[in-house]
């Protein structure tokens, strides 16, 4: 994995946000709290989805991140779950920074989905069930190496703007997993 400065002060100033987040998605060991994962980042991502729709990308980004919304629907929808829907969420993504900051939390949760793939096949979730959003993070690790390339060629790069946008969204996901709004068919 290319060494980079700016993924590792991203990864030291959201250490607590993180940490949070992880407890609260605890071990899913069985299919009920494998359920309440799918259903709480379903919300999540539907969320970001909505942020990220309203964000204005740098003309000189050809790059994109991956998108696992419709995938967590599918899945939702295999587990007996209603669709997910987006929480009200205000983080301001204007400044290129914020919006790397943003998209190191999202794309940086690609690492941890091969654990939680491996985790969620042990429950006999698959890529063709229960698991699809799994599967997409997980099979492109070319991605993440995308994104930090571009998070180190970054021009007039802030890592206060970037580290205070993780932040928001690691908040926003700790708020989605502790709402309890999941909701079965």
């Amino acid at each position: 994995m290319a060494y980079s400065e700016r993924r590792f002060e991203l990864r030291d100033r959201t250490r607590d946000g993180h940490e949070r987040l992880d407890a609260a998605v605890g071990a899913f060991d069985s299919l009920r709290s494998y359920s309440h994962y799918v259903g709480f980042l379903g919300t999540f991502r539907a969320t970001m989805d909505d942020q990220l729709a309203g964000a204005i990308w740098p003309l000189e980004w050809s790059w994109r991140p991956t998108m696992v919304s419709a995938a967590l629907a599918q899945d939702a929808q295999d587990l007996g779950l209603n669709a997910a829907r987006s929480m009200k969420a205000a983080i301001d993504l204007r400044k290129p920074s914020a919006l790397l900051g943003a998209l190191y939390v999202l794309e940086g949760s690609t690492l941890g989905a091969r654990f939680l793939r491996q985790r969620a096949a042990g429950l006999g979730m698959t890529g063709a069930f229960g698991a699809r959003h799994l599967s997409l993070m997980s099979n492109d690790m070319a991605q993440w190496q995308s994104f930090l390339l571009l998070l180190d060629d970054a021009c007039d790069f802030d890592m206060d703007h970037a580290a205070a946008a993780a932040n928001e969204v690691f908040a926003l996901a700790l708020r989605c997993f502790e709402s309890g709004r999941v909701v079965y068919q």
